[in-house]
This record gives structure tokens, sequence and C-alpha cells, in this order.
């Protein structure tokens, strides 16, 4: 009776098995239908399994760029693995990925495959993830250094400021000192707030959205003309635990970093996705939130991507090269991570936030 107990909980175990691995597996039948995919395959594919089961896995590749995984398919009987092999899916999205094809004909019906896919990503992102600790180590050294400097000058602007309205009899002119006063004591919050060695987020239940549309009315207000942001919104992503205040200032750093690379008129748009089965450093998260930061200006300086996390380094006249530091920081602060891709065409600043705490 036990080991027929056995022999039924054994499918569900083996799937739950196969979900929670790296890598991605795919088994196709004969005609390379998709029969079973592991959730690993869904995220690689971006579609779940009940819209990739009964598709012909070719489908799924981009017609246009051919990659060696469709001519090697094609093969019957034959296992090999492939290494750094270019593979270009049919959304244009491209990855190098080492890949492996086994025939299961005498396990299954006769050309049956199973297909392994590892993209080569993952593992250079472990690696950066491991040197964003050490870029994010040195930000906090700096920062501790520069906080003194920072309050006592937003203490004396505050003084000035209040001595000057007991001075002034227009109403009109007292709303400038009183903003005066309003931006440096959130100023100080917020430096109070990340440099302090003891405090924590103060985590609340926050909209993604209503983040964002408040870092687009900041940046309409300063640049109404020159920059359009477009916004592309997935409605279906819950909210999440986060502290409002931090979030803001990180979202708000990387956008006045987005409107720096644009030279004259330019585009930034922002676009919000829900990532399954996510690593960050040593975590696997099941729900994720993705914003894309993308912006059409000049790239990342050649050579600068892989330190422009580090405090001080900008390649902007007008930078002070903490921007991006600190929004890292924040970031790192809600088990968050922050990815960037840029080329000439322009640049998009990935931020991930883990969603199962809410």
């Amino acid at each position: 009776m036990q080991a027929n107990l056995k022999q039924i909980a054994m499918p569900d175990l083996s799937y739950r098995i196969l979900d929670a691995l790296k890598t991605s597996l795919l088994y196709l039948d004969h005609e390379r239908r998709i029969t079973y995919v592991n959730a690993t395959a869904e995220a690689l594919f971006e579609n779940s399994a009940g819209s990739l089961i009964g598709r012909p896995f070719p489908s799924l590749l981009s017609q246009v760029e051919a990659s060696t995984i469709a001519d090697k398919l094609a093969l019957d009987s034959i296992a090999l693995t492939e290494h750094e092999a270019v593979i270009t899916l049919a959304n244009g999205k491209s990855f190098v990925a080492d890949y492996s094809i086994f025939p299961c004909s005498e396990l299954a019906g006769e050309g049956e495959v199973l297909l392994e896919i590892r993209p080569a990503e993952h593992q250079a992102q472990f690696a950066r993830e491991e040197f964003n600790q050490l870029q994010q180590h040195a930000t906090q050294q700096l920062a501790r250094g520069l906080a003194h400097e920072i309050n006592n000058p937003l203490g004396g602007i505050r003084g000035a400021a209040q001595l000057l309205q007991r001075e002034l009899d227009r109403p009109d002119w007292i709303e400038y000192t009183e903003v005066i006063i309003s931006e440096v004591d959130r100023l100080q919050n917020l430096v109070n707030n990340m440099l302090g060695p003891n405090n924590r987020v103060q985590h609340q239940l926050i909209n993604i959205y209503e983040v964002l549309e408040h870092i687009h009315k900041i940046i309409h207000a300063a640049e109404p003309e020159r920059i359009e942001i477009l916004r592309d919104y997935d409605p279906s992503i819950p909210s999440l635990m986060a502290d409002r205040d931090l979030l803001i200032q990180a979202f708000l750093n990387i956008v006045r970093n987005a409107v720096q690379a644009i030279d004259d008129r330019g585009k930034i748009t922002f676009k919000t996705r829900i990532g399954r089965k996510v690593t960050i450093g040593q975590i696997t998260h099941p729900l994720v939130v993705q914003v894309d930061i993308t912006d059409n200006g000049r790239g990342v300086a050649p050579g600068l991507s892989e330190t422009i996390f580090l405090p001080m380094i900008t390649d902007k006249a007008e930078g002070s090269g903490l921007g991006l530091p600190i929004a890292q920081e924040i970031i790192s602060r809600h088990g968050g991570t922050i990815n960037l891709q840029s080329s000439t065409a322009g640049t998009t600043f990935s931020i991930i936030l883990p969603l199962e705490q809410a």
C-alpha cells in the first residue's frame, strides 16, 4: 500500500522538482511541438505553460535571424550540446545560452526529445550582483563620510529661511520660504534614513504606478517640452511593501540620469512587468515586479557600464556621480537589484523588486 502511495505522489513531486531547476526544460514530440515546459522555461519565453503547450517550438524563434538550435532539432536521435549559442526569439529578444538535446525515443514516442536551455547571462548576472555588493559597500562608506557635510549646510539653509520668513510681509513671498523649509526637511529626513546605521526601511503597502506617476509629474513640470514620457504599464501588478519616499528618490535619480543623457528632445519610457522565478543574490523569488526605464539618449560611455554604480563615477558634466549609487543602495535595501543595458540607441535601467512580501 505504501509503495502505491509513493507511485501516485511521485509525478507531482517530480514536477515540483523540475519547476525548481534554474535551467529551462522543454519536452518536444516528434513534430517538435511542445508537450511540457517547466516554470523556468515559462519565464524565459515570457509565456505561460498553457499558451506554450501544443505550439511548434520553432514558432518561438525568430524567422529573420536563424538560430542553430532549430537546425539541430531537425536531426533525429542525436544527443548533442552546444555552448554559447545565440538564440533569437520571435519577439526580437536575443540571448546567449548553452543548450542540450536528449533523444527520448526509448522512453516515449519515437522522435521525442528533451531540450535543456541554460542562458549564459545567469552566470554573468551572479558575477554582476557580487560586484554590485562591493559597489554598495563603497557607496555606504562614502555616504557616511558625507552625511555630516550635507546636514550642516541644510541646517544653515533652514535657519536662514526661517529668519527671512519673519521679515517678509507678503504672503506670496512667504510661500517660497515655506517651500525651502519643506524641501530642506525632506532632504534631511532622506539623508538620515539612508545614512543612519540603525534606521530601517519604513515598509508600507504602496502602488508602483503611484510612485511612477509622481515621477512623471516632476519630470513633466521640469521638462514639459523637451522630454516626452511614455507609459507601458501592466495593470495586473499588485501592491508591494516598500518605503514610498525612498523608492521615489531611487526612481527619480534614475530618471534624471535618463533626462541628462538626452541632448535635445527625446523620449523616456516607463514599462512595468511581472517576473516569475527570478533569482536576486542567493534568493529565488516566485514573483517580482520589473520596472524598465528606457531613454533614447546617447547611451552610457564605453567602459563605464561596469563602474557606473560606483560613487563619483559619471560621464555627465552636470552630474555628481552619486545619483545612481544612491538608487542602487535604496533598491538593494528593498531586496531588489538594478540591471543596465546600454547602446548608442539608448539605455534601459531595469529595477527588480520582490513582490512576495506584499
